[in-house]
């Protein structure tokens, strides 16, 4: 459950929105193009030169997954004790750095000098390597701060353009059951979380009900217990000409809060369901 504080605004009842919090790498400003794409949401994908690569060009089952590693711990130096783990599993070879080193050369070989950095102690990708994951996550960003300081018409489109990314599939849906990829799957939720609150949000404030209504409806089918969605559902009705199906959803919320955790909820869902009773 999230919190907030609830008033009206010229345009209906609308939440005023604290300033998020960045998860994951850091996002620099780009001045140019990246040489080498690599998307993780679906299948570990390789784009060079606008163009789609198959996988057999990209490297070897080893050297994809050793790729694919990189990409979801963006920005850090995974050392090789750890790339040994991941990429040989149960099997480690008689010489890891050399092995490790050796899938490397060739990943440079096909992405570029520069794609893959580092040596003995670790490597990680080179900064004009993109990685979609991090890219959603600036758009999020963009998205939630442009909501924050009341802009929704700024926000919409980038929340739209992340929640389509994010919609491709989960990440490296051809890795199976890694345990490696689990932080990045679970960070993949998250921000789908927050890319349909802020679709929601800002739709609602520039007019478009239906979308801001089915967005918000969508999170609530990911997570009954998403508060914060319930409001938005509760205020994208209102904002409809709606009310009785905003009192709906209120009350089917409580009932699923108070079934699973035995709680009411929070002050503000409250205050906006007696907003809406009062209007």
């Amino acid at each position: 459950m999230s919190g907030g504080n609830v008033r009206w605004g010229r345009q209906g009842i609308v939440e005023r929105h604290t300033r998020p919090v960045c998860r994951g790498a850091a996002i620099r400003p780009r001045t140019d193009p990246p040489a080498v794409v690599v998307q993780v949401i679906g299948p570990l994908t390789v784009v060079l030169a606008g163009q789609v690569r198959p996988p057999a060009e990209v490297g070897s089952r080893k050297g994809r997954t050793l790729l694919a590693l990189l990409a979801v711990e963006r920005g850090c130096v995974v050392g090789v004790d750890r790339l040994v783990d991941v990429v040989w599993e149960d099997r480690p070879p008689r010489r890891p750095e050399a092995s490790a080193a050796t899938l490397v050369s060739r990943l440079r070989g096909v992405l570029g000098q520069f794609a893959v950095v580092g040596g003995r102690s670790g490597y990680r990708l080179g900064e004009r390597v993109q990685v979609d994951l991090y890219e959603v996550v600036r758009l999020v960003t963009r998205s939630e701060a442009a909501l924050a300081v009341g802009d929704p018409a700024h926000a919409l489109q980038p929340a739209r353009s992340a929640l389509r990314s994010l919609q491709r599939g989960l990440v490296l849906s051809d890795q199976g059951c890694a345990d490696w990829a689990e932080p990045a799957r679970a960070f993949h939720g998250e921000l789908c979380r927050r890319a349909r609150h802020a679709v929601a949000g800002a739709a609602c404030a520039v007019g478009d009900v239906r979308l801001a209504q089915s967005t918000a409806m969508s999170a609530l089918v990911v997570d009954p217990l998403d508060e914060t969605a319930c409001r938005l559902l509760m205020r994208a009705h209102a904002r409809a000409g709606e009310p009785a199906r905003a009192l709906r959803a209120y009350e089917k919320f409580r009932q699923s809060l108070a079934a699973d955790l035995g709680v009411d909820p929070a002050s503000v869902t409250r205050e906006l369901h007696l907003a809406i009773l009062r209007s």
